[in-house]
């Protein structure tokens, strides 16, 4: 049975979804770490600057 194409169409779409998503993951990785960090640093901040209930 011969083929009319050097490749399958779904090799064709794995080929162009792929680097987009990697370019997608590249970005959003740490983006993401930069958000937990600020995160954590933004709930400390808060803790510290109210007073506890148990040391009243």
């Amino acid at each position: 049975m011969a083929r009319d194409t050097v490749v399958s169409w779904r090799t064709f779409a794995l080929f162009l979804l792929c680097p987009p998503l990697a370019i997608l993951a590249l970005v959003l990785f740490p983006l993401t770490i930069v958000v937990l960090v600020w995160l954590y640093y933004r709930g400390k901040k808060q803790a510290l600057d109210q007073p506890s209930a148990s040391t009243s």
